[in-house]
C-alpha cells in the first residue's frame, strides 16, 4: 500500500498536505510495522512521510530520529527485498527445516553456506548461520565451532553462532574472543529467544513498557530491540553474569539506564531526573545506575561504530 501511494503522489509532494487524520491513520500503521517487527516496512513509511512540507518540526524531527535508529540497529532495512515474509514463526522454523532438508541432498549447497559464513557481509553471515543450523551433520557443526573461535567478531554473529550449533545439537563449553577477552559458555545453555532468558532479565524490558506505554507507546519496540542486541553483546561475559546475579532493585536500575539511553539517541536529548523519578531510582542506587548507563554508552558506541 505505501509504495502505491508513494508512486501517485510523489511527482507533486511538494503541493501536498499531510492533514491531520491522514498523519494519524499513518502513525498507526508505524506502530503495527514496529509491533510486528516489519522493520522494512517502517522505513518505507517514514521515507515516505519526511516528504512532506507542512509537518511540525518536532514531528519531522521524531521521524528522522526513528529512520536513523532502523539504519544503525537493523542494516538490513536498507535492502528491502532481504526482508522475509511476515509469517507465524513455528511455520517459518517448519519451512525452513524443510527446504533446508531437501537442499542438503546437494553437497554444493552446504558448502556454499559456509563460504558465505567465511566471507558474507554481517547479514549474510547471519542468513548462513539461520540455515547451518538445520543441517545435521557432524562437520558442519566442527565448521562453525572453527569459525568462532578463529577471531574476534561481531557480538551479534557470535551470539547466532551459538544459537546454530544448539540447534544443531552440539553441546560442552567453547571459548572464543569477544570484547577484548576470552570468554567460555556452555553451548547448550544458549536462548534459543527472549523467552529463554532468566526472567529478571526479561523483566527488565518489560519495565521500559510499563512506563513508556502511555506516553510513548512506540518506544518499547526500539528498546526492546535493542535490549536483545546488548543481550547478545553480554553473553558469556562478567556483564551477563552480573545481570543474572542482579537482586530485584536491578530491574529498576537496567530498565532507567536502557530508556534513558535510548531517549537520548532517538530524540537527542533527555530529562534524567524524570526518568530516575519515574523507575524509582534513589539515592542509595545512583552508583548502581551510572555502572549500568556505562555499560549500555559503551554497548551503543560499539554497536553503532561496527555497522558503520
Amino acid at each position: 500500500m505505501i509504495s502505491e501511494v508513494m508512486t501517485i503522489t510523489e511527482p507533486s509532494m511538494n503541493n501536498l498536505i499531510l492533514f491531520p487524520k491522514t498523519e494519524q491513520y499513518y502513525e498507526e500503521e508505524l506502530t503495527r510495522f514496529l509491533r510486528t517487527e516489519q522493520y522494512t516496512d517502517a522505513l518505507q513509511l517514514l521515507t515516505f512521510l519526511l516528504q512532506f512540507p507542512n509537518v511540525e518540526a518536532s514531528k519531522t524531527d521524531q521521524w528522522e530520529a526513528l529512520r536513523h535508529w532502523l539504519y544503525t540497529m537493523f542494516p538490513e532495512t536498507m535492502f528491502p527485498g532481504a526482508a522475509p515474509p511476515e509469517e507465524d514463526e513455528e511455520e517459518e522454523k517448519e519451512l525452513l527445516r524443510q527446504y533446508i532438508k531437501e537442499k542438503t541432498t546437494d553437497e554444493g549447497f552446504t558448502l556454499k553456506l559456509l563460504n558465505l559464513l567465511r566471507e558474507g557481509t554481517l547479514e549474510q553471515q547471519v542468513s548462513a548461520l539461520e540455515q547451518l543450523g538445520f543441517i545435521d551433520q557432524e562437520e558442519v557443526g566442527q565448521s562453525v565451532k572453527e569459525w568462532l573461535i578463529e577471531r574476534p567478531r561481531h557480538p551479534h554473529i557470535q551470539f547466532k553462532a551459538l544459537q546454530a550449533l544448539k540447534h544443531m545439537g552440539e553441546h560442552g563449553f567453547i571459548e572464543f574472543p569477544k570484547n577484548g577477552k576470552k570468554v567460555a559458555v556452555e553451548i547448550e545453555e544458549t536462548p534459543l529467544g527472549p523467552e529463554e532468558f532468566p526472567l529478571r532479565i526479561r523483566d527488565m524490558i518489560r519495565r521500559v513498557g510499563d512506563i513508556s506505554e502511555i506516553s510513548q507507546p512506540d518506544f518499547v519496540y526500539f528498546a526492546r530491540q535493542t535490549w536483545q542486541e546488548f543481550l547478545a553483546y553480554a553473553y558469556g561475559t562478567s556483564i551477563y553474569t552480573d545481570l543474572l546475579s542482579a537482586e530485584e532493585g536491578a530491574v529498576d536500575v537496567w530498565a532507567s539506564a536502557l530508556h534513558a539511553i535510548l531517549q537520548e539517541k532517538l530524540f537527542g536529548t533527555v530529562n534524567r531526573e524524570e526518568i530516575l523519578d519515574n523507575y524509582g531510582i534513589v539515592d542509595s542506587m545512583t552508583l548502581q545506575w551510572k555502572r549500568a548507563h556505562l555499560v549500555l554508552q559503551a554497548f551503543v558506541k560499539q554497536f553503532t561504530h561496527e555497522l558503520s
